[in-house]
């Protein structure tokens, strides 16, 4: 028998794109539907490979799957595997980073703008109440300070983006040099600098135990009480408590988010009621193009690995050499 290759927590129902590329090495896919990394134990113990989603992957889950030799979460983020995990039981763990850049950067800047201009707010009133005065204030862009934390693909495509709106663009990363900061024509703060300075603050880092939330009260206090955060990244980097504080006492003037610290939002909690608060349902990565390149390249990282290749995006390349 071929490989057996387990999606364990598609969102999607067409499995077209990953079946065409493990068919290359006659490798087979079976769907799963797990919620939790137990139920994965349960329903994937003969998997070669994985692909997952939302579903932690982890040493409950890799002890009870002894042929598993990679893991490949479909998506940029990587929180939900454990790497040292992983490493110790030699399964190698990937993800997909390179996928959706430009769309998730195309939603930060349109939350952003909509935030800005007061968008949501403009509509609701239009079929509310019919047309009437604009809804105040509203305050020019050009010249106003973007914060960016996190210069990644992400980041840098913010910038791109950012920089003919007339914005002057300050940014945080602690694995860039000034000198590629200069390259970038973006200043670099340090982070409590950066929070002074900006009217908007958009996170583009990765939820590691550094980031995790590295924009909570202390952080919130700095900013300016006019200032707007924007998250596209991952919830856990803002604590949501503190948020919903900042913004009900006037420590910043709002949020746009596409992200949450628990998803899907649940129906009760309080940033919904908020006013100045944007939100939208963790859609940024999403195109029909970028949902095909991210199913296609995850399932082809897998064919790389069962072949004995070092696979693409690897996280944890200690897994390839002696446990630990």
């Amino acid at each position: 028998m071929g490989f057996l290759v387990y999606h364990t927590d598609p969102l999607h129902s067409d499995f077209t794109a990953e079946r065409e590329e493990l068919a290359r090495i006659g490798a087979t896919l079976r769907v799963a539907h797990c919620r939790t990394e137990e139920e994965l134990a349960r329903a994937c113990k003969d998997a070669d490979g994985l692909l997952t989603t939302r579903v932690s992957v982890g040493r409950t889950a890799l002890e009870a799957l002894p042929r598993v030799r990679i893991v490949v979460r479909t998506g940029v983020g990587y929180d939900g595997l454990d790497l040292l995990a992983g490493t110790r039981r030699k399964v190698m763990m990937a993800n997909v980073p390179d996928y959706c850049s430009m769309e998730v950067a195309d939603h930060a800047m349109a939350l952003l703008l909509s935030w800005w201009r007061r968008i949501g707010e403009l509509d609701a009133q239009v079929r509310g109440q019919g047309w009437g005065a604009p809804i105040t204030p509203v305050h020019r862009l050009q010249g106003r300070v973007l914060g960016i934390v996190g210069l990644g693909r992400i980041g840098q495509s913010v910038a791109a983006r950012a920089r003919p709106f007339g914005l002057r663009l300050v940014g945080f990363d602690p694995y860039f040099s000034k000198e590629t900061f200069a390259g970038l024509d973006v200043e670099a703060l340090s982070l409590e600098d950066l929070l002074r300075a900006a009217d908007i603050v958009s996170l583009h880092a990765p939820l590691t135990p550094d980031t995790r939330g590295i924009i909570s009260q202390r952080a919130l206090r700095l900013m300016k009480p006019t200032a707007v955060l924007v998250n596209t990244s991952r919830g856990g980097l803002v604590a949501m408590p503190d948020l919903v504080r900042a913004i009900r006492e006037g420590w910043i003037a709002g949020a746009a988010l596409d992200v949450a610290d628990e998803e899907p939002l649940p129906p009760t909690h309080p940033i919904r009621a908020l006013p100045r608060v944007l939100l939208t349902p963790h859609a940024a990565w999403y195109t029909e193009e970028a949902r095909s390149e991210l199913l296609r390249s995850a399932a082809r990282i897998v064919v790389q690995a069962l072949q004995g290749e070092r696979p693409d995006f690897l996280l944890n390349p200690e897994a390839c050499g002696p446990a630990t």
